[in-house]
C-alpha cells in the first residue's frame, strides 16, 4: 500500500462480497481479525464508547484498530490505521474490512477520514 501524507489518506475498503482470503486488513473476516488480535501477544485491547479498540505495532509503527460495536450500522466492520512518520511528517495508512451494507461502510469510513483530518489538524 502506498504511504501518503495524511492530508491524504491512503484508504482501501474491503466489502464482504468482495473479501478475498486475504482482505485489505489481512483478515478474511472481521471476526477473525478481532480474535486474532485479542490472542496476538503485545496488543492492548481497551473498549471506548462500545467500539473495541486495539493497539497494536508493524515493524515499529503504531496500529490502531477500530471495531464497530454490534449496535453500529456499519457492523461488522474493522478500521486498521497505520501511523507513520517518514522525513518528519505523520502519515496514516487506513484499511478496513466492512461486512454490511455498502451504504453504510462507505459512511463509516466518511466519518474515520473525517478523525483522521482532525488528527492531522491537531499534529501541525
Amino acid at each position: 500500500m502506498k504511504i501518503i501524507p495524511l492530508a491524504f489518506l491512503s484508504i482501501s475498503i474491503a466489502f464482504s462480497a468482495f473479501a478475498s482470503e486475504s482482505s485489505s486488513i489481512g483478515y478474511k473476516t472481521v471476526e477473525l481479525a478481532l480474535n486474532a488480535l485479542k490472542n496476538k501477544e503485545g496488543t492492548n485491547l481497551s473498549i471506548q464508547g462500545g467500539w473495541t479498540i486495539i493497539e497494536d505495532k508493524e515493524e515499529s509503527n503504531l496500529v490502531l484498530w477500530s471495531f464497530t460495536p454490534d449496535s453500529h450500522p456499519a457492523h461488522p466492520a474493522a478500521i486498521k490505521r497505520k501511523v507513520v512518520e517518514k522525513n518528519q511528517k505523520i502519515y496514516i495508512q487506513m484499511s478496513a474490512l466492512c461486512q454490511a451494507k455498502k451504504e453504510d461502510c462507505d459512511k463509516l469510513m466518511q466519518e474515520f477520514e473525517q478523525l483522521n483530518q482532525n488528527i492531522m489538524k491537531g499534529s501541525r
